[in-house]
């Protein structure tokens, strides 16, 4: 092709056709641009494909992410709520001195619940440096907020857990062991002797403190799980282009 166009040029230069070189020279440079554009945009629009398939796996990651970490708070808020009505159960009884039953299932009143969040998808996002490949604004703005509140979490409950630690001796004078025999199993079963604690003050106000502190973590994770809630409606308005 470059061949047959300098030919038609030759010929032109032959023919002492110096207007018509200049022209047809101005409209080949015109053509070569014009395809160097076309094979840009080509370029471009590839690019831009595999940018968009790349965020869309991304979302798929982020999403189920975000309900597994929903689950998981919903079992931490749900169990932590239900030992603190157990433990004002107890509490009261102990108080009243009317004992329904000389021992109590929770026999760890101080127990930190573990966090069981995922997060891998946005960490490898930072770690990469490819967090603007989420285009979305909003939805990186809220996975910013839940890590921010997980960190943040974190440290409130580390802060739990050195006081669970001091707290473990208070409570171990109180606990007895029962050795249960099934059909197919044999197991110790550990519980909290309340007949010991009926007459000791200072280890009910310890059951009290962490009632209380049940209902801390209680309120404290409901706040990150609403966070979720938030990126998990909002990647489904950008899988469905309907974001406000």
């Amino acid at each position: 092709m470059i061949k047959f166009f300098r030919k038609i040029r030759q010929n032109l230069l032959m023919e002492n056709k110096t207007g018509k070189y200049f022209k047809y020279a101005i409209g080949e440079i015109v053509l070569v641009v014009i395809g160097i554009l076309i094979a840009l945009s080509i370029n471009n629009w590839n690019e831009n494909q595999k940018m968009t398939l790349l965020e869309n796996q991304y979302l798929i990651r982020l999403k189920e992410e975000a309900k597994w970490n929903i689950q998981q708070i919903e079992e931490n808020k749900q169990e932590n709520l239900q030992i603190s009505k157990e433990l004002n159960v107890v509490i009261k009884n102990l108080e009243n001195k009317s004992l329904d039953s000389l021992k109590s299932s929770i026999y760890r009143p101080n127990y930190i619940h573990p966090w069981l969040l995922k997060t891998d998808t946005y960490d490898e996002l930072v770690s990469t440096g490819t967090l603007n490949n989420i285009t979305d604004l909003e939805l990186r703005d809220l996975l910013n907020q839940a890590k921010s509140y997980s960190n943040f979490s974190e440290k409130q409950l580390e802060y739990w857990r050195n006081i669970a630690v001091s707290h473990e001796t208070s409570f171990i004078p109180f606990r007895n062991s029962i050795l249960i025999k099934e059909s197919d199993s044999t197991y110790y079963k550990t519980f909290l002797d309340l007949k010991k604690m009926e007459n000791d003050s200072n280890i009910i106000e310890l059951l009290k403190y962490w009632s209380q502190g049940k209902m801390v973590f209680y309120e404290g994770i409901n706040g990150l799980k609403k966070i979720y809630i938030d990126i998990l409606n909002r990647i489904d308005c950008i899988e469905q282009s309907d974001c406000k």
